[in-house]
């Protein structure tokens, strides 16, 4: 198959979170002798990886990130705004144009922004690959924030968000979303989607237990700070949560690892010492040996998170809430712990610091959970299957060759 990906930023091997996926189903699909082409945003400082798909791709095309707009966040949906680029549009449809590709794959729905009613796109068949709805996303946090004024608010974006998004969803010819509770959520509001679930996967030679047992000192959080929902993960951990867990266990350290942490954060280890602010790190795994225990306090936001798979697989336990486990088949208590109140979390923390036996217990079946059922192989045989079964079909639906109207919020 000849497959162009689209992505809002350029994969490499050290990238975090969902990027993570773009990049090993890249890395995978190639293996496999499809011919793979990529169209992406990249900042200067992150030109430098693309020398990992030197020879690979069989074409790269690279843009500055669009420049972000002044819009205010309750006037409509952002995430979509945001990511207008003439310039990618066009770039889009010359690549489909030049090299007959079979399917043009949108990482990211803000990448789907160039699939639809893109008049310099030809007819090919279109995948949208959902790793967050923005409206369920939107829903959450109204929910989080009640009936107050910034509730209220939210309910008016995320209706506004809505028709935006699931306009953009309906014009292509497959949505794929990483969990089943992500698929419900799309057909809700559009019952006539063509929508497939493809999971995230974990690399579990790469992701394995620590060959030399490592003198644990501290909890670990990994994520992008890009996105919202980490952002209020460790916002909310340090108010509620991490004071609670020092009162009992002041030595102890907690690693917050991810590109991009806003001011409020990254200062946090100024006021607090034993709060470790990494940024952006060539390899996590040295922080989740050194880390009795991953903690995951995500309360927005939609989809899976691959960075569970990722410690399950190393051997480390994780304490996580409800949300955070979404397409995950977790058992309470066997392969993880969950915790959404602040107070049963910081005990379950101190608990699992306390009783060694049964972090061995807990890893073990979580690890046997990840080998046998998020391998990249096996979740890369059905992202194959999908789009062969795509491309068999007879004609793809053919986009408007005139010039359409710049899309417009709501």
């Amino acid at each position: 198959m000849r497959i162009l990906v689209l992505a809002p930023r350029l994969p490499h091997s050290r990238v975090l979170s969902g990027h993570r996926i773009v990049y090993q189903r890249l890395r995978r699909l190639i293996d496999r002798g499809h011919e793979i082409g990529l169209a992406c945003f990249a900042r200067p400082e992150e030109r430098a990886a693309a020398v990992e798909w030197s020879g690979r791709l069989i074409e790269l095309e690279m843009l500055p990130p669009p420049r972000r707009r002044p819009f205010p966040w309750w006037r409509g949906p952002a995430p979509f705004c945001d990511w207008s680029s003439p310039e990618m549009s066009r770039r889009v449809g010359d690549m489909v144009e030049r090299t007959r590709y079979h399917v043009a794959l949108a990482e990211f729905s803000v990448m789907g922004r160039f699939l639809h009613r893109n008049p310099s796109l030809p007819a090919v068949r279109r995948v949208i690959s959902v790793h967050e709805c923005e409206t369920v996303a939107a829903g959450r946090n109204a929910e989080l924030l009640g009936y107050t004024w910034a509730g209220l608010l939210e309910r008016h974006r995320r209706d506004r968000l809505a028709r935006m998004e699931f306009d953009i969803y309906r014009s292509a010819d497959l949505t794929l979303v990483l969990t089943p509770q992500e698929r419900y959520h799309l057909l809700r509001h559009a019952p006539d989607l063509h929508t497939v679930v493809v999971p995230s996967g974990v690399d579990t030679l790469h992701f394995r237990p620590a060959e030399r047992p490592c003198p644990h000192d501290g909890i670990v959080f990994t994520g992008h700070f890009m996105h919202e929902q980490n952002r209020d993960a460790v916002r909310w951990f340090l108010a509620e949560v991490w004071p609670r867990v020092r009162k009992h266990r002041p030595d102890l350290l907690f690693y917050v690892i991810g590109p991009e942490p806003p001011p409020d954060i990254r200062d946090s280890s100024w006021r607090d010492p034993h709060i470790v602010v990494t940024g952006e790190v060539d390899d996590i795994r040295p922080y989740l040996y050194r880390s009795a225990v991953y903690v995951c306090p995500i309360r927005k936001g939609s989809g899976m998170r691959g960075r569970l798979l990722e410690a399950m697989a190393c051997g480390v336990p994780v304490v996580a809430t409800t949300a955070a486990v979404e397409g995950i088949p977790v058992q309470p208590g066997a392969t993880c712990v969950l915790a959404d109140a602040p107070d049963i979390m910081a005990e379950q923390i101190e608990l699992l610091l306390d009783d060694e036996p049964r972090r061995r217990q807990l890893t073990q079946r979580a690890r046997e959970m990840v080998r046998t059922r998020f391998s990249w192989n096996h979740t890369v045989d059905v992202l194959e299957d999908v789009l062969r079964d795509l491309i068999g079909r007879r004609t793809p639906r053919a986009v408007p060759t005139a010039a359409v109207p710049a899309l417009q919020p709501g």
